[in-house]
């Protein structure tokens, strides 16, 4: 699935969403990542949504975003309370979608300059 590129050429998009891969502006992922407006980075460890963590989302909460997206691969998945408590323990909110979801959902609120994170995942098979 082609997404709208963003015409900033400093933050970094997701230009394409495949079921075993998606392509940004700079390179091919296969593998889980994490996305902010300003870096990839990559090989975020959760194969899987069932094998989200809460260590997992700390790294994702440590982005210092004020968005904070997890696309749980083809669908959509929500992790229980005792992975959420980083979040908790700080007042801050996660939305959970699959990936698709969440790509799409990145790049609209990279693109209007917001400070969003996205972990997405990638299944591997």
């Amino acid at each position: 699935m082609q997404l709208q590129l963003d015409s900033n050429e400093n933050i970094e998009i997701i230009v394409s969403v495949h079921d075993d891969y998606i392509d940004t502006r700079k390179t091919r992922l296969t593998e889980s990542f994490l996305i902010t407006p300003g870096e990839i980075i990559p090989q975020w460890r959760p194969k899987r949504s069932t094998d989200i963590r809460s260590a997992d989302l700390e790294r994702l909460l440590s982005t210092e975003a004020e968005i904070y997206l997890v696309g749980t691969g083809r669908d959509q998945y929500f992790p229980g309370a005792l992975e959420l408590q980083s979040f908790i323990r700080v007042g801050k909110a996660v939305d959970f979608m699959n990936s698709r979801a969440a790509c799409h959902t990145y790049n609209l609120l990279a693109s209007e300059g917001r400070k969003v994170a996205a972990a997405i995942i990638i299944e591997s098979e």
